[in-house]
């Protein structure tokens, strides 16, 4: 065999080798590329925000992985219905205080005068009665044509009258104040009622927050975690491309080696060049 047939055809076969590595490489630098694409993804399926949420007696309150609320807790009905009773009531009775006084006073006064009129009608008959046992009966004066005591009754009955309209308008005017006032309270605590039936909701807002704190740190856990399998992940690819770096290095040096051999005197070119050898 000759020393220049071998020389070639172990060049050929030096060269497939390393054709055959880099193909090698190749396909392996491109399953790394693919693996670090599916690591990406996967940290970022593992580093999404997961929601949270509070179950408490009022209710059952969610935040979803693209952070909608589900509230799951409204305002009490019960306490709106009553609010609402409240206001209807401040609204009637401002109304009231709105109407005119007139029709109120008279109806006053007509109470006041039917509570006087028969006790001055009994106190008249006995002074009648007394003037006519007395023989005075019929006697008439000059300014209000009877008795004196007749003259004294009629004066009573008018300063009653006089007196009776005076406290009906006063009665009246305080009622309308007591209307107006009504109205105020009735508003006041229709207005309080209203906003205290949203306690539910701010309550279940404020366990919200505290829930808030620790989603922070079970995500700051989780995005923590998925550092360390990326750290470890990327040190595997990076300890997998070293070695096959240091790997195709070897091989190459080898067949450098054998080339250099091959062409040596000494090599192993003068070993298949011997008759026994080839």
């Amino acid at each position: 065999m000759s020393a220049g047939l071998f020389g070639a055809g172990a060049t050929a076969l030096a060269a497939l080798y390393g054709f055959n590595r880099a193909n090698s490489i190749e396909s392996s630098g491109d399953q790394i590329a693919a693996n670090l694409l599916a690591q990406g993804n996967q940290l970022a399926d593992g580093s999404t925000f997961q929601g949270y949420g509070v179950t408490s007696k009022l209710g059952n309150t969610s935040i979803s992985s693209n952070g909608s609320v589900n509230m799951g807790v409204g305002p009490n009905q019960q306490m709106q219905n009553q609010a609402t009773g409240m206001m209807n009531s401040s609204t009637q009775a401002m109304n009231n205080a709105m109407q005119p006084t007139d029709q109120r006073q008279q109806s006053i006064y007509n109470q006041m005068m039917a509570i006087q009129n028969p006790q001055l009608n009994r106190m008249q008959a006995a002074q009648q009665a007394r003037e006519y046992a007395m023989g005075r009966g019929g006697v008439r004066g000059s300014q209000f044509g009877g008795t004196a005591e007749d003259a004294a009754m009629a004066r009573a009955r008018v300063d009653g009258s006089n007196a009776a309209a005076v406290a009906a308008m006063q009665q009246a005017l305080a009622e309308q104040q007591q209307q107006t006032n009504m109205a105020g309270t009735f508003g006041q605590l229709g207005q309080q009622q209203y906003a205290n039936s949203f306690l539910p909701m701010s309550q279940q807002m404020a366990l919200m927050q505290l829930a808030a704190g620790d989603a922070d740190r079970a995500q700051t856990g989780q995005l923590t975690g998925q550092g360390y399998l990326s750290q470890l992940a990327l040190g595997g690819q990076q300890t997998q491309v070293n070695a096959q770096k240091v790997a195709a290095e070897l091989r190459g040096n080898v067949l450098d080696s054998i080339l250099d051999n091959l062409g040596g005197e000494k090599g192993l070119l003068s070993y298949f060049s011997k008759p026994d050898g080839g």
